[in-house]
């Protein structure tokens, strides 16, 4: 399929336009996302992995939804071309009222472009709250864990800073025992955490922020 088939599959299909109002808003949205209209005759493989991440935003985006799942839109790009595509959603974000649900291994990716952010650990959630509060103070040792790990941009901080290693064995994810799912790697473990799962409930002093640990029980 060329970029404006792919592009315009959707138009086609519930829109009702017509084939030559659906080339317009391809070409529209192409240079929407910082394409040549031009390119709508080319087919995928002669493009760049940023390149066809936009091509992407274009097809999901084209039919103006209100709320969309990014999952993973920024793991397969380098890191300039990873800032240039997080900077278009954000635009798009606010220029089209969107909700994203913004999936990433990266936390300070999803720090900048998120209002809220939320830590998994095998399917669970382990803390969720305002992003910037989450980032900067994280409060479950899954998170301090995450955070930690972050490269230092300077590389003699880097090289002066102490390595943040995690110990222990990852559970099987078919076969999840009783307890918090992250005790057998946890610093701060304690005999409750092997047999009781906790809940994720709000913190005393800031509601707006939820931990799933006993440590704040």
């Amino acid at each position: 399929m060329t970029v404006e088939e792919i592009v315009g599959e959707g138009l086609k299909l519930y829109s009702g336009q017509s084939s030559n109002d659906i080339r317009d808003t391809v070409a529209s949205w192409l240079s929407r996302v910082g394409l040549e209209p031009d390119y709508m005759s080319r087919y995928p493989h002669e493009f760049s992995g940023g390149q066809r991440q936009r091509i992407g935003i274009a097809r999901a985006l084209i039919l103006e939804p209100e709320f969309v799942v990014c999952d993973e839109p920024i793991s397969a790009l380098d890191v300039s071309v990873q800032a240039q595509v997080v900077n278009l959603l954000e635009e798009l974000k606010q220029s089209m009222g969107l909700t994203l649900l913004f999936i990433a291994h990266d936390l300070s990716m999803v720090r900048y472009i998120s209002d809220r952010m939320a830590v998994m650990y095998l399917g669970a959630l382990a803390e969720i709250g305002p992003a910037h509060d989450v980032f900067f103070n994280p409060k479950h040792p899954y998170t301090e864990i995450l955070i930690a790990s972050n490269p230092e941009p300077d590389p003699k901080l880097e090289r002066q800073r102490l390595s943040t290693t995690i110990t222990g064995e990852i559970p099987s994810p078919v076969d999840i025992g009783p307890g918090c799912r992250f005790a057998g790697r946890c610093p701060h473990s304690m005999d409750r955490c092997r047999v009781e799962t906790p809940l994720l409930k709000p913190l005393a002093d800031q509601p707006e922020r939820k931990v799933a640990c006993h440590l704040y029980s």
